[in-house]
């Protein structure tokens, strides 16, 4: 299974602010609409709300550690991560898109991160988690500019440990 983070980031991996993004980028949205799209998008119960509504043609399930959140009748709620990867562990890819707190639960067991990184600075309160780029490697790379802000898509996979491995291999 792939575990697959998909955020927008300005240049201090700020993600928004008040609960909203500091940009509109009708470029990101279509990326994020076509990785997304027929798959199962994890959240946080403040991204939901940000949102207002399932997004369609999605199964969104809620984490939040509210036992009585019930937001609506097409979104699932579940109380932990460990429960949402064990329920979903036979999806071919799980989107988890946000917010902080999530996607810093997710990281490290991430194989795969959707970022579109916007070459600007804002003004932030929620912030996508720092990543070793030595444990990734960019496998896409488009640039785009739109609104007058310049940005490029890049799909990163995380790196093999082969390092480890190999104490452990026997030869003969």
């Amino acid at each position: 299974m792939y575990i697959s983070l998909i955020a927008a980031i300005d240049k201090n991996n700020g993600l928004g602010k008040d609960n909203k993004l500091n940009w509109h980028l009708p470029d990101d949205f279509k990326w994020f609409k076509r990785h997304t799209k027929n798959k199962t998008v994890v959240m946080g119960r403040k991204t939901y709300e940000s949102i207002g509504k399932p997004l369609g043609g999605r199964l969104n399930v809620v984490i939040t550690t509210d036992k009585n959140y019930d937001p609506h009748p097409d979104v699932l709620v579940r109380n932990s991560l460990a429960d949402v990867l064990y329920e979903f562990r036979n999806e071919v890819e799980l989107m988890i898109i946000g917010g902080e707190s999530i996607y810093k639960q997710c990281l490290p067991y991430a194989n795969r991160l959707y970022l579109t990184e916007i070459d600007q600075t804002f003004e932030a309160d929620a912030f996508f988690p720092e990543i070793d780029k030595e444990n990734w490697s960019r496998f896409f790379h488009q640039t785009g500019k739109d609104k007058g802000y310049s940005y490029s898509f890049n799909v990163y996979k995380k790196k093999l440990n082969f390092e480890g491995m190999k104490k452990n291999v026997i030869y003969s």
